[in-house]
């Protein structure tokens, strides 16, 4: 991923964190509540679990019974807030038992999995079709190091670095028997918004999408396509340094750019009109051409209502 993407993401923070910051109330803004839908849907689609739009609001008002897509999206209702409630505080909240607590509330009632919720597998696992081996035994010991880890990384890199690192990190490691992706998207989101992000959508409907996905963790895990270390910190960031983490930073910048638009115009919007790009260019001294432009160079956010693109002059970034 190169450094524009780097710098895209983090103006438009800068910008969110000027105009208010994430939402009060994650669990009544609309904005939330469909990005909620949105990751649910993708989320799942990865782990073979496929539903329409209106299968998934089907579910969700109790007219149709799937409870991986339910418990889905209670879990990361919850868990989400639970991030906000600590960037309030500007403090970032790991440890085992939240991480058990996501994978027991992810596959609660479901009767195959009854013997599994929240317990960390006690035997080797192969993850068909990816070239990592994740550890045998320990492995409550590896997931101490992927919290530990997890606080480093997040001091340490930049938002989309620090979060393939530790997506990758979680995936290798892979503590349950079953349901691993999934807690591992919701810990990833979890995180991003413990730091001032809206949650991040990892496309997995189309079968491209999760073919793309398999590569960029392929990508990344490298480091441990031949073993694991023993649980020591800094054997594990020896092997997590191998990896190429291009592709899946790549894959997180396309899942959370739009996500923090919307965000974005949504606070902007609460307290001042958008503008036609007719008006915006009378504004700016510039032709309409010139506004559209900026768009497709990633130095204006807009956004198209009923055919039109509107934006604002808060919505210029000032790259040089």
């Amino acid at each position: 991923m190169n450094q524009s993407n780097c710098d895209s993401i983090h103006k438009r923070k800068k910008l969110l964190d000027e105009l208010g910051k994430l939402p009060e109330a994650i669990v009544e803004n609309q904005e939330w509540l469909y990005m909620l839908e949105e990751d649910t849907r993708h989320s799942l689609s990865i782990e073979g679990y496929f539903a329409t739009e209106e299968e998934l609001k089907a579910v969700l008002q109790g007219k149709k019974t799937q409870p991986e897509i339910l418990n889905y999206y209670r879990t990361s209702q919850f868990v989400y807030d639970l991030g906000l409630q600590y960037h309030r505080e500007e403090s970032v909240f790991l440890d085992l038992a939240l991480i058990r607590t996501i994978h027991s509330q992810l596959l609660r009632g479901i009767d195959q999995y009854s013997y599994y919720c929240g317990k960390f597998r006690v035997n080797a696992i192969t993850i068909h079709g990816a070239k990592v081996k994740p550890p045998e035994f320990e492995i409550e010991s590896y997931v101490k190091i992927f919290c530990k880890y997890t606080k480093s990384c997040l001091k340490t890199y930049p938002i989309l670095e620090a979060l393939s690192r530790i997506h990758t990190l979680f995936e290798s490691i892979h503590p349950f028997q079953d349901g691993n992706g999934r807690v591992g998207r919701i810990l990833l989101n979890y995180l991003a918004i413990s730091q001032g992000y809206p949650p991040i959508v990892i496309k997995g409907v189309e079968l491209s999408q999760r073919n793309q996905y398999y590569q960029a963790l392929e990508s990344a895990d490298i480091g441990f396509h031949q073993k694991f270390s023993s649980p020591n910190l800094s054997d594990i960031k020896t092997q997590i340094d191998i990896g190429d983490f291009n592709l899946l930073k790549e894959l997180l910048y396309l899942g959370l750019k739009p996500r923090l638009e919307h965000m974005i115009i949504s606070a902007l919007e609460s307290k001042e009109s958008l503008l036609p790009l007719k008006d915006l260019a009378i504004h700016f001294q510039v032709k309409e051409t010139t506004l559209r432009q900026w768009i497709k160079r990633d130095k204006l956010i807009a956004i198209k209502k009923h055919n039109k693109l509107y934006s604002h002059p808060k919505l210029y970034l000032d790259y040089t």
